[in-house]
C-alpha cells in the first residue's frame, strides 16, 4: 500500500514538473517572438540568446520548434531567423475579430447604465455619419431616434459634429454637400462657417455639443475615438432631456464620453505594440 501511495505521489510530482517545464518554455518562446519583433527584420541565435540573458543550445530548440510551427523562418545562407507568415496570418485574423463595434460594445453599455441616457457610436463613412451602435435607457423620452445603420444629422448632432471635427476639409465639404445644412431647429447650424467654427471649437476643448440643435428639448455630448496613428475612428455619444445636460450633469457627461472614448481606443491597441513584451 505504502509502495502504491509512494509511486503515485511520484508520478504526479513528474507530471508537475513537467507542466512547469512546458509552461516556462512557452514563455521562453514567447518571449524569442517578442525580441525578433522588436529587433528585426533578422537576428542571429547569439544575439537573441544574449539579449534575452539565455543559453544558445536553448534558443536554437525553441527556435526549431517555432520553425516547424511556421511561426519563424529560418534564412541557411546567413543562419539568421525572420518571423514566419504564421503570424501575419494569425496577426490579420485578430485585427478581423476585434471591430471597433464589438470591442466598443461593453464600454457603451457601462457608459448607459451609468448615465440612464441614450448612447449612441458613429462612424464616418462615404455618405456622412453612420450610427453603428446604440443603447437607449427607458429613463430618457427621445422622439427622435436614429436607428443602427442609419445615418446621423452629421451637422447637428453631438456624435457628428465629433466625427467631422476630425476629418479632412476635403472629407467634410463632401459630407455637406451630400446631406446638406437642414435646419431641424432654431439652433441648427445652416452657413457652413458657422459650423466650421463649432468643428475647430470640438477639436480644442476634445468633445462636441448638441444644444437643441436637432430637437428642442434634447441635448447631446460626443466624444471623438481617434486611433493610435491619430485618424478619427469614430465618436461615442449621449443623448437626452435639455434639462438633464446643464451644470454639473453635463460636466460629468462629458468626462464620461471621454473616458469612454479613451478606454475604446487604449483597447483597440497599437498594431506596433504587438510584439511588446
Amino acid at each position: 500500500m505504502r509502495a502504491n501511495s509512494a509511486n503515485r505521489k511520484m508520478r504526479s510530482n513528474h507530471k508537475a514538473a513537467a507542466r512547469a517545464g512546458s509552461s516556462k518554455s512557452l514563455q521562453k518562446a514567447m518571449h524569442i517572438l517578442f525580441y525578433m519583433g522588436q529587433h528585426g527584420p533578422e537576428t542571429r541565435i547569439a544575439e537573441i540568446a544574449s539579449g534575452l540573458r539565455l543559453n544558445k543550445t536553448t534558443v536554437y530548440r525553441l527556435l526549431s520548434a517555432l520553425e516547424r510551427l511556421d511561426l519563424v523562418q529560418r534564412d541557411p545562407e546567413n543562419e539568421r531567423y525572420r518571423l514566419g507568415l504564421k503570424l501575419h496570418e494569425l496577426g490579420t485574423k485578430a485585427v478581423r475579430a476585434r471591430t471597433l463595434q464589438s470591442e466598443s460594445r461593453r464600454y457603451l453599455k457601462e457608459m448607459a447604465h451609468v448615465c440612464n441616457e441614450a448612447v449612441s457610436l458613429a462612424v464616418p463613412s462615404p455618405s456622412g455619419v453612420v450610427c453603428l451602435e446604440r443603447f437607449d435607457s427607458p429613463r430618457t423620452m427621445i422622439s427622435v431616434r436614429t436607428p443602427v445603420g442609419a445615418l446621423f444629422p452629421a451637422h447637428c448632432s453631438a456624435a457628428g459634429k465629433a466625427v467631422l471635427a476630425y476629418l479632412s476639409e476635403e472629407d467634410v465639404d463632401a459630407i455637406l454637400l451630400t446631406n446638406h445644412l437642414t435646419r431641424y431647429t432654431a439652433n441648427t447650424h445652416t452657413r457652413v462657417a458657422e459650423l466650421k467654427n463649432d468643428l475647430r471649437r470640438v477639436r480644442q476643448r476634445g468633445y462636441a455639443l448638441d444644444e437643441q440643435e436637432l430637437e428642442c428639448g434634447l441635448n447631446g455630448v460626443a466624444a471623438p475615438v481617434i486611433s493610435q496613428d491619430a485618424r478619427v475612428l469614430g465618436a461615442v455619444g449621449i443623448a437626452g432631456p435639455t434639462q438633464r445636460f446643464q451644470g454639473k450633469d453635463l460636466a460629468e457627461k462629458i468626462d464620461l464620453v471621454k473616458m469612454t472614448a479613451q478606454r475604446i481606443t487604449a483597447n483597440l491597441g497599437d498594431p506596433g505594440s504587438w510584439f511588446e513584451k
